[in-house]
């Protein structure tokens, strides 16, 4: 039985596309919540120089690894360690940016590197005691009936991308990827079973963000506290005014 065990989570930050004042309130809140479990749920490096869509453009390599995304998650994953202490169950899950696409383009540019250039030799996460998760694995069970992957649907409206992995996996799902905010409710009568999905939003710059024209999309984060082994799952909506609201408490950037 857990009693009122506390779990946050983001994804979608995007370094170094990042808007530094959500990042900013992300951190706040997480210094004042004081979570047991903190997930981040991919993309948080962008990882535009390695993307097939850069390949052969101007665009490749035009963000340098020690400048990009890279250096930014690492020190990310170093502020979290340093807010949250030691014990807190810290999650990295590897998105379709990220790894994913720096991985990818030494697979096809420089193969006999990959032995040597490694998710923790660029994010340095095994010495923060930060768990990793490969983007092309299966969701990973966090708490009770919840599962957290970075997510492989996507759909023009909120909640239709979650919906689509949680019907495809048959799990309840938390997940990134659609940088909208979101929720999904699927119960079985006969069986009892009842699935639920999670779209969390973003913390990026959409300013930045040049491959979408219409940006339907909603900065934001999620909580959850874990009651009897059973997560009671919130979105946290982040206003244009750098606000939100966690459990009664506002807090602004």
């Amino acid at each position: 039985m857990t009693n009122d065990l506390k779990w946050i989570m983001a994804s979608d930050i995007h370094f170094p596309k990042h808007d530094p004042r959500k990042v900013e309130l992300f951190t706040k809140v997480v210094k004042w919540f004081k979570p047991d479990a903190l997930d981040l749920l991919g993309d948080i490096d962008d990882a535009d120089s390695t993307s097939r869509w850069s390949s052969e453009y101007p665009a490749e390599f035009s963000i340098p690894i020690s400048d990009g995304g890279v250096t930014g998650t690492r020190d990310f994953l170093k502020d979290l360690r340093d807010i949250t202490g030691s014990n807190t169950d810290i999650h990295f899950h590897d998105g379709n940016h990220g790894w994913t696409r720096h991985g990818d383009y030494l697979a096809k540019k420089a193969p006999a590197f990959l032995e040597f250039i490694t998710p923790d030799s660029l994010y340095e996460y095994k010495k923060h005691g930060i768990n990793w998760h490969e983007y092309n694995a299966p969701p990973v069970k966090r708490f009770g009936d919840m599962y957290g992957h970075h997510g492989e649907s996507i759909s023009k409206n909120s909640g239709e991308s979650v919906r689509n992995d949680v019907n495809n996996w048959g799990v309840s799902l938390v997940r990134g990827h659609s940088h909208r905010m979101g929720a999904y409710f699927q119960t079985y009568n006969i069986t009892g079973q009842e699935l639920r999905g999670y779209e969390i939003g973003h913390l990026c710059d959409e300013n930045k963000m040049d491959y979408s024209i219409q940006k339907n999309w909603q900065a934001g984060f999620a909580i959850a506290h874990v009651v009897n082994d059973y997560p009671h799952m919130q979105l946290i909506q982040i206003t244009r005014d750098y606000t939100c609201v966690v459990d009664g408490k506002v807090f602004t950037a």
